[in-house]
């Protein structure tokens, strides 16, 4: 009985390490070797400013 669960539980820790293995080894080349077109999910917007109208200039006296 107790060398069942051991064994289920030392299998449970085994997984977990290999997924987390694998989910850190992927987001760390994904990352190193992804373009940057495939690094954004669609919730980050390129912006640039064309002309800058905000500033106004101050006639000389």
């Amino acid at each position: 009985m107790i060398g069942k669960m051991l064994i289920g539980v030392v299998g449970i820790v085994a997984a977990t390490f290999v997924i987390g293995v694998a989910h850190s080894g992927f987001k760390h080349y994904y990352e190193k070797y992804a373009e940057d077109e495939d690094m954004n999910n669609g919730s980050i917007q390129k912006v640039s400013i064309v002309n800058d109208e905000t500033k106004k200039t101050r006639g000389k006296k």
